[in-house]
Formats: C-alpha cells, structure tokens, sequence
C-alpha cells in the first residue's frame, strides 16, 4: 500500500504516531505486553480540528472511514471494537519508515567545509538483508560517497542523523562514524563528487 503524504490516511497515521509518543512512558510501565488501545471517534475529533478538514462535509467522514477500512485492509491496524482498534507489527514498521523518511542532512557549502571527512562502516548479518538495504538506501537518499562496499563518506555533518537511523532500525551495534582528515587514493573522487576545490 502506498501512502501519499498528506493524504488523509497519512495524517491517520501521523496522528496515531503522536498518541503512540505521548503514551510511550505509560506503554513502557505497563510492560512489552500492553498494546495502546486507540478510539477512531478521538483521533477523528483531533484530525478534524488540523487545518484542511472540515468533520462536518459528508465526503470527509466517507473518506476517513474509507482510509481506516485500508489501513485494517492492509494489516497495519486490528479493531477490537467496533471504535477501538491496536496497531500492528506491521503498522508499527510504517511508522518507523515516516521516521527514516524524515532523517535529512544540512546541505553542504564547500566554502564552510571544517575539512573533516566522516566516514561511515556498518556491519550488519546477513539474516537482517532488508534492514540493511533500507540502511544502504537511505544513506545513499541522503547524499553518502561509496568509498567501497559497506563503506561511506561525506564531509556533511551527520553524526547524530546516522545514529538516529541506526537506532530505528535497531542496527546500533553494526554502525561506526570515523572522523578523517585524509581519504587515500579515492580523496580525488571524493572531492570532485562533493564539489570541493
């Protein structure tokens, strides 16, 4: 299922997303057992009140019944009720991929460059190859050099971004960032790709 961005389902989604945040202290007291029971009626109510929607217009209470009949339809939410339903395993995964797709890296000025080189290696086992396609993707959407396999650089800042995304996609363990003031022989390359004098 393809999800638009900023299409009704989406901000489901999103909305879903924000209670699940707020309620995570409460989850994690609970335990790994408790799954957040959410009410369609209470998330209609706060989707209503974002700008764009008017609850009141028939065609959008048919479209967000519509976009939670898809969203059941595809798994990623279960009712219990008629109005309470828990997200699933798989409905959890998209919302980490809302995450991923929200990890962005500053644009880069060559003219500000602090000469540092991050260098980036990850290991991950083979058993986990669609987290680390998704790790390969992403770092390669985001603007990475390929110096060799398993091993990226760029002069950007991204500590904290590459972490970010190693934490959604539990691969902590399995990603280092090396600071660098030299490349070796693919420096040349390097700098050419990044627009670097």
């Amino acid at each position: 299922m393809r999800i638009k961005n900023n299409s009704l389902t989406f901000n489901i989604l999103r909305v879903i997303k924000d209670f699940l945040n707020e309620t995570k202290e409460a989850v994690s007291d609970l335990g790994p057992s408790f799954g957040a029971l959410m009410s369609r009626k209470s998330l209609g109510e706060v989707l209503s009140a974002m700008p764009g929607y008017k609850s009141s217009q028939a065609s959008y209470k048919w479209n967000y019944y519509a976009s939670f009949n898809r969203l059941k339809k595809n798994g990623f939410i279960k009712f219990s009720n008629k109005d309470q339903f828990v997200l699933t395993e798989k409905g959890k995964g998209i919302l980490v991929k809302f995450d991923i797709d929200a990890i962005k890296l500053r644009d880069f000025d060559p003219n500000k460059w602090d000469n540092t080189w991050r260098v980036l290696i990850f290991d991950i086992p083979e058993l986990t190859r669609v987290v680390r396609n998704l790790f390969r993707d992403k770092i390669q959407e985001l603007g990475f050099y390929t110096l060799q396999k398993s091993v990226y650089v760029t002069p950007v800042v991204c500590e904290k971004e590459i972490m970010e995304l190693a934490y959604l996609l539990k691969i902590r363990n399995g990603v280092d960032i090396i600071h660098a003031l030299k490349l070796g022989r693919k420096e040349l390359a390097a700098k050419k790709f990044f627009g670097i004098q």
